[in-house]
């Protein structure tokens, strides 16, 4: 096996197993263990737990822009790919919870160097979307998109949300919350047209939901 399998194979594992019993309940050795590899193969690849975390959550980061990336490939409607993206961070806070408030109590350096990335690409996809549905009049003339995108970014980020256990149940909230505030920014005429589309509206997210 290449090297670079190898390390696909321990990021994966490494990612699962911090996610599902958290950083500190995850030794090298379990890990090593779980792969069927030597301890020394381990550590030719990562040097060591911390290494490997940092690893774990740029896996995570880069999987964000993966799917932002094929949600531009598919949806010709900047509104669709912005609610796309609150969503995909949303299960991504949510799935990784665990692993990121262990990383934010015990390893704050790397939990803060990934943070700000993801939050600041989050940021980025969210402001470049709300800039083209604001340039084609959808919105509101006094509608503040800096102030939408902050407080969008910050929705998906609380932790009284990320308390919601069943994460079906947790998605549909988000997804109302964004769908209400959204519309309360919007023109009156696309407030008309995306009511007409409401259905269509929610098809697309939920086939986008399958990239």
């Amino acid at each position: 096996m290449a090297t670079e399998e190898i390390k696909e194979k321990i990021v994966e594992t490494a990612l699962q197993m911090f996610s599902s019993r958290g950083c500190r309940g995850v030794t090298m050795d379990d890990i090593a263990q779980a792969l069927h590899i030597s301890k020394r193969t381990l550590y030719e690849t990562f040097a060591n737990k911390e290494e490997l975390l940092a690893e774990c959550l740029m896996q995570v980061h880069d999987r964000l822009n993966e799917m932002h990336r094929k949600a531009h490939s598919k949806v010709d409607e900047p509104l669709l790919v912005a609610m796309y993206m609150l969503r995909v961070g949303a299960d991504s806070n949510h799935r990784y919870r665990r692993l990121l408030d262990e990383a934010e109590r015990y390893y704050p350096e790397i939990h803060d160097r990934f943070f700000r990335l993801h939050t600041e690409a989050l940021h980025t996809m969210m402001h470049h979307g709300m800039e083209y549905v604001q340039q084609h009049n959808y919105l509101r003339h006094d509608a503040d998109i800096d102030v939408a995108v902050d407080f969008l970014c910050d929705l998906i980020q609380q932790r009284r949300l990320s308390d919601v256990d069943d994460q079906q149940a947790y998605l549909h909230r988000l997804n109302e919350i964004c769908f209400t505030y959204l519309r309360g920014l919007m023109s009156t005429d696309t407030i008309k047209r995306y009511e007409e589309s409401v259905p269509h509206f929610r098809q697309v997210m939920e086939e986008l939901g399958e990239l």
